[in-house]
């Protein structure tokens, strides 16, 4: 599979789910159901917007985030977690203390993500959440490329599954 590959499959599948039950049903933690979850899809950037936002700060942005530009230029999906468009990213980055071409992409509820494009020609492990307070420095690096994060997310049911415990002792925690 090809790097932005999965991201194409993951959205497809997500837009399928919506157009065959008009919603997307979120499971909770103990059996709740999140009832009419939020979903909304930007139009795709231009091949000139992607050009445009890699010159802004002089970085080449992974494959699969350009992709996933080419599809939506930003998404808002399940009351609180966004994804930028590509003017937001601009914006929003502004007001960051970040450290060289480290870039926000994104918020969930009180927290923000950003990708490393540093770390980007290292392999898969540049993508990283923070607190809406925290520095970089205490960054939780979540191991992946963004499309393996996005698709992940999903599958969670937009719980920031980088934070459960894994230890089925501590499971209860999680709640």
């Amino acid at each position: 599979m090809r790097e932005g590959d999965l991201i194409k499959q993951t959205l497809e599948g997500l837009k399928k789910i919506l157009d065959s039950h008009g919603a997307f049903p979120l499971i909770q933690h103990g059996g709740f159901v999140l009832e009419d979850p939020y979903f909304h899809f930007n139009d795709p950037a231009t091949e000139k917007e992607i050009a445009d936002l890699e010159n802004f700060f002089k970085v080449k942005f992974p494959n699969d985030y350009k992709e996933f530009l080419r599809l939506h230029n930003g998404i808002d999906i399940i009351d609180g977690i966004e994804i930028l468009s590509t003017n937001d990213v601009i914006k929003y980055n502004e007001a960051q203390d970040l450290p060289e071409k480290c870039i926000l992409i994104g918020y969930h509820f009180d927290g923000r993500y950003v990708i490393d494009t540093n770390r980007y020609s290292n392999g898969l492990d540049y993508m990283f959440f923070l607190d809406s307070i925290d520095s970089f420095e205490e960054a939780e690096n979540l191991g992946s490329n963004f499309e393996i994060w996005f698709d992940r997310l999903l599958s969670s049911n937009g719980v920031k599954y980088w934070e459960i415990n894994r230890d089925v002792k501590g499971y209860y925690e999680n709640i």
